[in-house]
Protein backbone atom coordinates (compact mmCIF):
# COMPACT_ATOMS: atom_id res chain seq x y z
CA UNK A 1 0.00 0.00 0.00
CA UNK A 2 0.99 3.51 -0.25
CA UNK A 3 2.19 4.69 4.06
CA UNK A 4 1.93 8.15 2.39
CA UNK A 5 -1.93 8.18 2.24
CA UNK A 6 -2.08 8.11 5.84
CA UNK A 7 -1.05 11.59 6.08
CA UNK A 8 -3.39 13.04 3.71
CA UNK A 9 -5.48 16.01 5.54
CA UNK A 10 -8.60 15.32 4.29
CA UNK A 11 -9.65 11.56 4.95
CA UNK A 12 -13.07 10.20 5.56
CA UNK A 13 -14.48 7.00 6.49
CA UNK A 14 -17.43 5.45 5.00
CA UNK A 15 -18.59 2.53 6.45
CA UNK A 16 -22.24 0.16 6.30
CA UNK A 17 -23.90 -3.05 6.42
CA UNK A 18 -22.69 -6.08 4.88
CA UNK A 19 -25.61 -7.08 2.94
CA UNK A 20 -26.17 -3.97 1.11
CA UNK A 21 -29.05 -3.55 -1.76
CA UNK A 22 -28.18 -3.11 -5.34
CA UNK A 23 -29.12 0.88 -4.81
CA UNK A 24 -26.95 1.26 -1.60
CA UNK A 25 -23.72 -0.71 -3.30
CA UNK A 26 -24.10 1.56 -6.21
CA UNK A 27 -24.16 4.59 -4.28
CA UNK A 28 -21.96 3.81 -2.46
CA UNK A 29 -19.20 3.52 -5.09
CA UNK A 30 -20.46 7.00 -7.23
CA UNK A 31 -20.00 8.65 -3.66
CA UNK A 32 -16.99 7.48 -2.93
CA UNK A 33 -15.47 7.59 -6.37
CA UNK A 34 -16.81 11.25 -6.19
CA UNK A 35 -14.94 12.52 -3.20
CA UNK A 36 -12.09 11.00 -4.54
CA UNK A 37 -11.94 13.27 -7.34
CA UNK A 38 -12.68 15.92 -4.73
CA UNK A 39 -9.36 15.59 -2.79
CA UNK A 40 -10.67 12.92 -0.10
CA UNK A 41 -9.13 9.28 0.47
CA UNK A 42 -11.66 7.19 1.80
CA UNK A 43 -11.04 4.61 4.87
CA UNK A 44 -13.39 1.63 5.37
CA UNK A 45 -13.11 -2.07 6.61
CA UNK A 46 -12.27 -5.14 4.40
CA UNK A 47 -15.60 -6.26 5.13
CA UNK A 48 -18.14 -6.81 1.80
CA UNK A 49 -20.89 -4.96 0.91
CA UNK A 50 -20.74 -0.91 1.62
CA UNK A 51 -17.09 -1.48 2.40
CA UNK A 52 -16.25 -2.96 -0.56
CA UNK A 53 -18.24 -0.68 -2.91
CA UNK A 54 -16.10 1.84 -1.04
CA UNK A 55 -12.80 0.82 -1.65
CA UNK A 56 -13.70 -0.08 -5.75
CA UNK A 57 -15.12 3.84 -6.07
CA UNK A 58 -12.09 5.19 -4.32
CA UNK A 59 -9.32 2.90 -5.24
CA UNK A 60 -7.67 5.19 -8.56
CA UNK A 61 -7.69 8.08 -6.11
CA UNK A 62 -6.65 6.37 -2.70
CA UNK A 63 -7.96 4.43 -0.19
CA UNK A 64 -7.28 2.91 2.82
CA UNK A 65 -8.49 -0.23 3.95
CA UNK A 66 -8.85 -1.15 8.12
CA UNK A 67 -8.46 -4.22 9.47
CA UNK A 68 -10.27 -4.85 12.49
CA UNK A 69 -8.56 -7.19 15.27
CA UNK A 70 -5.61 -6.75 13.61
CA UNK A 71 -3.91 -8.70 10.72
CA UNK A 72 -3.12 -11.46 12.99
CA UNK A 73 -6.90 -11.93 13.95
CA UNK A 74 -8.66 -13.47 10.63
CA UNK A 75 -12.56 -12.29 10.95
Amino acid sequence: GNKHLLKHSNIIGMVGTRNASANGYNFTRKLAEDLGKHGFVVTSGLARGIDTAAHQGSMNTGTIAVIAGGIDNIY
